[in-house]
């Protein structure tokens, strides 16, 4: 049997998928906890409308925060990007339609230090890299895009995890325990998509029912 405990009871299975998923890499800077959901989002998509009109800051320049700056520049006054790197490192057809969109600011080797506001955000505090000023920026919100971390700590040492943390599988699913399944985007993956997640469902319960019944009914 596979074993697992939480905060309140131990479970016993024959087989486990795992699919905790993966969560938004967060800045660990002063304001950040406090103005969440307060002007600090992880989700262009889920929140970006709320600011029609308003001056926003998009964190990071990689493929997704550039995707994301693109779609607010449809409906916000103004895109600032802030890139703690000398160059964006998302995708270059991205980084072309940045440079000819009016409304998008890019910042290379700036870096931001704080999110200021009392009730919601008001501005952020941001290094230049280069020179070492500090600088008030003002906005009304702040879009964080600075990568996925998959959520597996609490595998740490029982499942193959691969250098960044997430589970290693083989084509069937099977993580380096038998009977344990990875599935979704707590796999390493080049597309991490809502189908992708789900094919991936699929074949884990397959994969997971297979197991049982070789392993647990031999003879039927």
């Amino acid at each position: 049997f596979k074993k697992f405990v939480t905060t309140n009871k131990t479970y016993l299975s024959k087989a486990a998928i795992i699919a905790t998923g993966c969560e938004p890499i967060r800045l660990n800077v002063p304001g950040e906890a406090a103005l969440r959901g307060r002007g600090v989002s992880y989700c262009a998509i889920c929140d970006g409308p709320f600011f029609k009109g308003k001056d926003v800051i998009v964190v990071g320049a990689g493929s997704s925060g550039l995707q994301e700056s693109l779609y607010l520049a449809r409906f916000v006054n103004k895109v600032t990007i802030i890139e703690i790197l000398p160059q964006p490192t998302g995708e270059k057809i991205l980084q072309d339609r940045i440079k000819h969109t009016p409304n998008i600011e890019l910042l290379t080797n700036h870096k931001v230090i704080a999110i200021e506001g009392d009730t919601k955000v008001e501005a952020v505090r941001v290094l230049n890299m280069v020179n070492n000023d500090e600088y008030i920026i003002k906005t009304d919100a702040v879009f964080v895009y600075m990568g996925l971390k998959p959520i597996t700590e609490f595998l740490r040492g029982k499942v193959k995890l691969d250098s960044e943390g997430y589970v290693v599988t083989d084509e069937n699913l099977q993580t380096s325990v038998p009977g344990v399944f990875g599935a979704g985007d707590v796999r390493r993956k080049s597309l991490r998509q809502i189908a992708t997640a789900v094919g991936d469902g699929a074949l884990a319960a397959y994969m997971a029912q297979q197991y049982i019944e070789k392993i647990w009914n031999p003879l039927k």
